[in-house]
C-alpha cells in the first residue's frame, strides 16, 4: 500500500483551553480534490494554518509523506512551503507591488533567474485570464480580480498541493463558478486540491470528496455534497476513522459506534492510487 501524501491522525489544537480542532483523523491522497467545509467556526481556517505549519497540533500528528511536518528542520519545511501554493481568505497581496511582482516574489523567494521568472509570471497570468492588470496595485482590483491574482501567485511555482481558503467568499456567482472551473483544471493536471469553503452551494457544485467539520470535529467523510447534518437522519451505527502506521504506512482503520462520522467510500482504492502515480498524472511529494 502507498503511503497517503497527507495524513491527519487524532488531530487536537486548542486556544486557551478550548478545542477549535477535536480528534480529527483523515488523509488525502495525491492528486485528489478535497472540500474542508461546515459552518463559520467548525475549524476549517485552522486545519488549513496546521497544513501550513502556521500552528502547531496540540495533540496528535500531521504527516506528509510519511514525515512530520512538526518535525521538519528549517530548511525543509522551507521547502515543502515551496511545494505548497496557498491562496489566503485575505488575499495577503503586497499593497506597494503590482499584480506581476506580487506574483513574482513567489519565485524570487526561491532564487529564480530574472528570465524564468519574467516568463512564467506572463504564463500565469495569462493562463488566470488578468493579464490586463498586471501593472495594477491590488487596491485598484475587484474581489475576482484579487482572488485571480491570489491564485496566480499560489500557482506561480507549480505546486505539488494547492490549498484555497475561501477564495469565492466575496466574488459573485458568476466570478465563482469560473474560480471553480480553474481549480477543477490545476486538479486535472495532477496538483492536490484542498478548498476550504462554507458555501453549500460550491460544494453541492463541485462533487468532490468533502471533510465537513462541525464544532471542530470531522462528522462526515464522503464524496458529493454538502449534506447538512439537519437534513439527514443519523444512523444508528456509523463509522469512526483513525489512522494508523502499519510497517511504515498509514492504514486507516474504520470502528462501528454510536455518533456519525462517514467515509468517503468513493475515495481511491490503493489499486487506483497506484495507477494515478503510474500515469505521471500526480504530482509526487517528498521531504
Amino acid at each position: 500500500m502507498l503511503t497517503s501524501m497527507i495524513a491527519f491522525s487524532s488531530v487536537t489544537k486548542e486556544y486557551r483551553g478550548r478545542p477549535v480542532v477535536d480528534n480529527v483523523s483523515f488523509t488525502i491522497n495525491p492528486g485528489e480534490f478535497v472540500c474542508v467545509t461546515g459552518p463559520s467556526g467548525a475549524g476549517k481556517s485552522t486545519i488549513i494554518h496546521l497544513l501550513i505549519r502556521a500552528e502547531l497540533p496540540t495533540a496528535g500528528t500531521i504527516e506528509v509523506d510519511g514525515a512530520d511536518i512538526a518535525k521538519l528542520p528549517v530548511p525543509i519545511l522551507q521547502m515543502y512551503r515551496r511545494r505548497t501554493g496557498v491562496v489566503f481568505q485575505d488575499y495577503k497581496l503586497l499593497n506597494d507591488r503590482t499584480v506581476a511582482e506580487n506574483v513574482a516574489f513567489a519565485l524570487e523567494v526561491c532564487g529564480e533567474p530574472d528570465a524564468v521568472i519574467a516568463k512564467r509570471v506572463k504564463e500565469v497570468l495569462t493562463e488566470l485570464k488578468i493579464a490586463d492588470q498586471a501593472d495594477a496595485f491590488p487596491q485598484e482590483l475587484s474581489g475576482g480580480e484579487k482572488t485571480r491574482a491570489a491564485l496566480a501567485r499560489a500557482l506561480v511555482h507549480e505546486p505539488n498541493i494547492l490549498i484555497a481558503d475561501e477564495p469565492t467568499g466575496n466574488i459573485d456567482p458568476d466570478q465563482s463558478r469560473e474560480i471553480l472551473e480553474l481549480l477543477k483544471a490545476v486538479n486535472a493536471r495532477g496538483t492536490t486540491v484542498i478548498l476550504a469553503t462554507h458555501d453549500k452551494l460550491v460544494v453541492d457544485a463541485l462533487q468532490v470528496r468533502v471533510l465537513r467539520l462541525e464544532q471542530g470535529k470531522l462528522v462526515h467523510d464522503a464524496v458529493g455534497g454538502y449534506v447538512a447534518n439537519h437534513d439527514e437522519k443519523k444512523p444508528a451505527h456509523a463509522h469512526s476513522v483513525h489512522v494508523e502506521k502499519e510497517g511504515g504506512h498509514h492504514v486507516v482503520h474504520h470502528e462501528k459506534k454510536e455518533g456519525h462520522v462517514e467515509h468517503a467510500a468513493g475515495a481511491d482504492s490503493p489499486e487506483d492510487h497506484a495507477k494515478h502515480h503510474t500515469s505521471g498524472r500526480v504530482k509526487p511529494l517528498s521531504i
